[in-house]
């Protein structure tokens, strides 16, 4: 259980968010079961049946499963027509050049009506393309082993449709999770930066600071999903949870800042004002570490704010005469101040009223 959830933390470290990689492995899975069926074709047949599961797979943007039934079924009628027409004119230098001229203007036109990002019409193109090129002995041996190109785009539309299915609603509440998570782990290492107070060569390569990264990953993943329009009723709820989101990323971002600024002038906090510092991290830690979203997008958590008192009595008490270490101290401040207003607005989106559990 162990290897499988440092590999589950590893995969989220190359993609937040699991859309490149997932599509990834469906692309292997479709060209490797295609190979599998067409193990008795010759080489020929296996390329053309690899190379039309591979790109059959590549221009679906559909979020909705009706609609991703669709986008497969006429894509893969484009796929085959495209490949067919490159088949039919490939013994004529001229008619390849023609057809290949108005194939890339029209499948260009195509993108203004919804598929701007969509790989379906440059696919399309390129099949036709590879149909001219395939170096079959003559012009009969390419139609024999056209059922290899049926199966390929078979494998992948059913690959597209049944396996790994796009679940964007769940993705959204899993990456949201996940986003939790890595503010509750950056805070409490935080908390560890201050109490070790080690030399550091290299504040950039800290781990607190490199969870920026995964975080705007997850941010920008969300922000994809919630611009589908796939939450139908509980699409300004997600839309509201999301810049809670951000407001939180960009706190941490700006609390990390400051913490830098006391790097770089070498500045000693009075330990009075660390120790208050360090409580802090460590109840925020605990705060997003509680924070929950269920399936419904519901917000669980056990206390939506963390108070400060201690910290302004600290920095009340303390002689604080450098103007930069007072600004670094002020925008922690803020950081904090602005993590406990949105975790408040964030329980009142449910229902209009806070949750605690």
């Amino acid at each position: 259980m162990q290897l499988i959830r440092k590999l589950k933390l590893y995969l989220w470290g190359i993609d937040p968010g699991y859309f490149r990689l997932k599509h990834a492995l469906k692309t292997i899975m479709a060209i490797l079961i295609t190979l599998a069926l067409t193990t008795k074709e010759p080489l020929f047949g296996k390329l053309m049946a690899g190379i039309a599961c591979g790109f059959s797979l590549q221009g679906i943007i559909a979020k909705s499963f009706a609609l991703r039934v669709i986008q497969v079924i006429v894509f893969d009628l484009v796929y085959f027509l495209a490949f067919i027409l490159g088949l039919k004119v490939r013994d004529s230098q001229d008619l390849t050049s023609i057809v290949l001229i108005l194939l890339g203007f029209t499948v260009n036109y195509c993108r203004r009506f919804g598929l701007q990002n969509s790989m379906a019409p440059m696919m399309a193109w390129i099949l036709c393309f590879f149909a001219t090129i395939l170096p079959f002995d003559t012009p009969t041996e390419a139609w024999m082993h056209l059922h290899a190109l049926i199966i390929g785009l078979l494998v992948a539309a059913l690959v597209a449709i049944f396996i790994f299915p796009e679940n964007y609603p769940g993705l959204y509440i899993k990456n949201s999770n996940r986003l939790f998570k890595l503010l509750s782990r950056g805070m409490r290492e935080i908390r560890h930066y201050l109490v070790k107070r080690d030399v550091i060569q290299s504040f950039e390569k800290l781990s607190f600071v490199k969870l920026k990264h995964n975080m705007n990953h997850l941010l920008d993943s969300n922000q994809t999903i919630e611009q589908s329009d796939v939450f139908d009723g509980m699409q300004s709820t997600v839309s509201e949870i999301l810049v809670h989101q951000y407001a939180f990323v960009s706190a941490y971002t700006m609390m990390v800042e400051a913490y830098h600024i006391l790097k770089i002038h070498d500045y000693h906090l009075p330990r009075s004002v660390r120790l208050s510092l360090i409580v802090i991290n460590r109840r925020f830690a605990v705060l997003f570490d509680s924070v929950r979203m269920r399936r419904d997008f519901r917000i669980e958590l056990e206390n939506a704010q963390v108070s400060l008192q201690q910290l302004d009595e600290s920095m009340s008490h303390e002689l604080l005469t450098e103007p930069t270490l007072v600004m670094a101290l002020l925008n922690l401040k803020l950081t904090f101040n602005l993590i406990n207003q949105h975790m408040t607005e964030l329980v009142r989106t449910q229902d209009g009223h806070p949750q605690y559990h």
